[in-house]
């Protein structure tokens, strides 16, 4: 049949009785459709980009389960190409699992459209991917991720054709700016830091032990790190809770806690909470720090780009503090991120032993107790008291071997990311003990994964129907922390440190006269004095302000009732009167409890 024209146009009409030949989408494509739709592009979007019919992705849509599992299954870009089954060795086994799984980030970041996909950036998912597989095993064989192994890679998974980008990798320029920026400004390590928040589970230890709730926004909070790169120095964190005042804070003064308390209904940073930290807590306690050191005030800060770290009001907040920002396509896989490399993870792994440690010597102490009993006593305030516990344990050297990717020229004594694992798979171990102690409601099954699977959880800002759920469960748990007014903060008084007093003095006689080692006895006496040491130097002081102002109030009683006389006589009056004042319970005591009676 001839071209058959209609108005001003030629158009070719397919003839009567032939049928246009069929689309057959490829497995690949067709996961791609399932990402572009869960992203929330329209069906007639996706449909104009495949340039095909609506009804086909509907199609796809419909069956996504299937789609997906045989997709996960075979692990070809494709659809057509089969990828080739290793023998399954110790570590061939852990190649098959590094390469499917870089496999389905290659995909779906190519369907996302998020970021440039080329060869440095596939090489380094690869060996974060395969260390991550291979980290409780013993004997890893070493890998590089060579231009033979990529090749190979591309083969067996159908991407021979994929366009790599070969431009410079957004990570490669980043290290290069950043060092060109330390060497022109003169930065030591001293005077760079970094900070990063992370979602924290405080008490969804795991999922068997019978903690976790359905929700998992309840036991959670967000907090904030910082630290430099010679380790030297860690900012008090910040921590942002769900609620202002918790029953367990009350009478507590919230400017004078382990952390920066934050609140927000959502446990979430947010802008206003960054900017203030920033402002208030960062800069005070980096000048002041500096000072110490005898270091010139002029700090390089690293964040991510995050949407809460306002650009345009970092940039120039500051003429002594600059900021440098790291490019989103890197961030999202915490390549760049110093604290992301090890220091957090540290952390989580010291908090869940300290948490552990604790429900033991409840345990021992209270042998008719179980772990029920425990976490209805476990406070937002014993989450405070083990945070402060758990990033002073925070090494020095931990926090500077975590700069070798970006400023490798900073760090002392490199023992690598190995060394860094070593020292969280030696607290995980101590965990596991721990659990084995406790030995009820699931903690006596935990494994190594369950408890990795802790240390690198993460969670997404809470929507406003998770919020529902878990004001609805808060009304309903009896043990929770609920909001109230703003206590009223009650000064600590000299009743109450002339009570404790003579109790420390006692208990160190006791001990002096009881121990028949004298070396550990006087070791104790020591520790005893120092620990009420503070306690001491606030009832000197007490006592020091409660003079000053008796000798002033004296003063001017003697002045309105002393009659007109000739100055030197007055003042000699004077003087004779402030003599019969007893002041002896003001004078200036020693540090020892026995010397504060």
């Amino acid at each position: 049949m001839e071209t058959r024209r209609r108005g001003n146009t030629n158009q070719r009409v397919v003839p009567r009785g032939l049928k246009r030949s069929r689309v057959v989408m490829s497995l690949d494509n067709k996961v791609r459709v399932l990402n572009l739709l869960r992203s929330g592009n329209t069906v007639a979007a996706v449909g104009r980009l495949f340039k095909v019919n609506e009804s086909t992705i509907r199609s796809i849509r419909q069956k996504e389960d299937h789609i997906r599992r045989t997709w996960s299954k075979f692990a070809s870009a494709n659809g057509k190409v089969a990828p080739v089954v290793r023998l399954r060795s110790g570590s061939d086994e852990a190649m098959e699992k590094m390469e499917k799984r870089l496999n389905l980030w290659v995909v779906e970041t190519i369907a996302r459209n998020e970021s440039t996909i080329n060869t440095a950036a596939i090489r380094r998912k690869a060996k974060q991917i395969y260390e991550h597989v291979t980290q409780y095993q013993e004997n890893v064989k070493t890998f590089s991720a060579s231009t033979t192994w990529l090749n190979r890679f591309k083969t067996r998974y159908g991407l021979k054709n994929l366009n790599l980008h070969s431009q410079t990798d957004p990570a490669d320029a980043f290290v290069k700016l950043l060092s060109k920026i330390i060497k022109k400004k003169n930065y030591m390590p001293a005077q760079v830091f970094n900070a990063n928040e992370t979602s924290f589970f405080y008490k969804q230890i795991n999922k068997r032990t019978g903690v976790a709730k359905e929700s998992g926004f309840k036991d959670r909070a967000t907090m904030l790190f910082c630290a430099n790169a010679e380790g030297d120095f860690k900012c008090k964190p910040l921590m942002v809770y769900k609620s202002q005042n918790p029953r367990a804070l009350k009478g507590k003064n919230l400017n004078h806690l382990p952390v920066i308390w934050k609140w927000n209904l959502k446990a979430w940073m947010s802008g206003e909470i960054f900017w203030d930290w920033f402002n208030n807590h960062f800069i005070p306690e980096v000048e002041k720090y500096l000072e110490r050191k005898r270091s010139p005030f002029k700090v390089l800060l690293i964040l991510d780009s995050a949407r809460v770290h306002v650009r345009q009001d970092l940039e120039n907040a500051h003429p002594n503090v600059e900021v440098l920002f790291i490019p989103p396509t890197t961030s999202q896989v915490k390549s760049l991120q110093p604290l992301g490399q090890g220091v957090i993870k540290a952390f989580k792994s010291y908090y869940i032993h300290e948490v552990y440690r604790n429900a033991c010597q409840h345990l021992d102490a209270n042998p008719r107790s179980t772990m029920i009993d425990f976490w209805k006593l476990f406070t937002i305030l014993d989450v405070i008291d083990y945070v402060k516990v758990a990033w002073e344990r925070v090494s020095q050297a931990t926090i500077n071997n975590c700069w070798e990717k970006v400023w490798p020229q900073c760090v002392i004594n490199f023992q690598g990311f190995r060394g860094v694992d070593a020292q969280i798979k030696k607290s995980v171990a101590t965990i596991m003990g721990l659990a084995q102690r406790i030995g009820e409601d699931g903690f006596d099954t935990i494994q190594e994964k369950d408890i990795d699977e802790i240390l690198m959880r993460r969670a997404v800002e809470p929507s406003n129907e998770e919020l529902v759920v878990a004001a609805m469960n808060d009304n309903t748990d009896s043990d929770s922390d609920h909001d109230e007014a703003a206590p009223k903060i009650r000064p600590l008084s000299v009743e109450v440190l002339k009570k404790w007093a003579p109790i420390f003095e006692q208990a160190t006689k006791e001990f002096l006269e009881a121990d028949p080692s004298m070396e550990r006895s006087v070791k104790f006496k020591d520790q005893l004095e120092d620990a009420f040491r503070p306690y001491a130097e606030l009832l000197k002081e007490i006592r020091w302000k409660s003079r000053q102002k008796m000798l002033t109030l004296t003063e001017l009683f003697k002045r309105e009732r002393s009659p007109p006389s000739h100055p030197s006589s007055s003042r000699n009056q004077i003087n004779t009167k402030e003599e019969e004042i007893d002041i002896s319970d003001c004078e200036l005591l020693s540090l020892s409890p026995a010397s504060i009676l």
